[in-house]
């Protein structure tokens, strides 16, 4: 996902695209089932944060409005937790300081890699 802030593992893609998948089809159907081993699976590999985040960003930002509902679907607290991960955007990631690739802002040279 673009501009993801937060880390991810193998398979994130798929597993996002799967979850996105289940939920637009539960925005469209209230009847469908979505809960399955799966779909659960989409959450547990350590990035769970990490493909919330990439759901909301597709509800909100680009506007998927199946999906959005698949989600309010789930749960009356879904939504608000969901958002919550969304809105705190970058709190898990790493801060630009610890980048030691980017250019200082201070001093508009790269920084050296420090060594342990």
């Amino acid at each position: 996902m673009t501009n993801n802030p937060y880390p991810t593992q193998p398979g994130f893609g798929l597993r996002v695209k799967h979850a996105k998948a289940v939920l637009e089809i539960y925005g469209q159907d209230e009847f469908s089932k979505p809960y399955s081993r799966t779909f659960e699976n989409c959450f547990e590999m350590f990035d769970g944060d990490a493909v919330v985040w990439s759901l909301m960003h597709d509800a909100i930002a680009r506007n998927n409005g199946d999906l959005a509902e698949g989600i309010k679907r789930m749960g009356k607290n879904v939504w608000p937790h969901w958002l919550e991960v969304y809105e705190q955007r970058g709190v898990y990631a790493p801060r630009h300081e610890q980048l030691t690739f980017l250019p200082s802002i201070t001093q508009g040279k790269p920084k050296s890699p420090t060594m342990s």
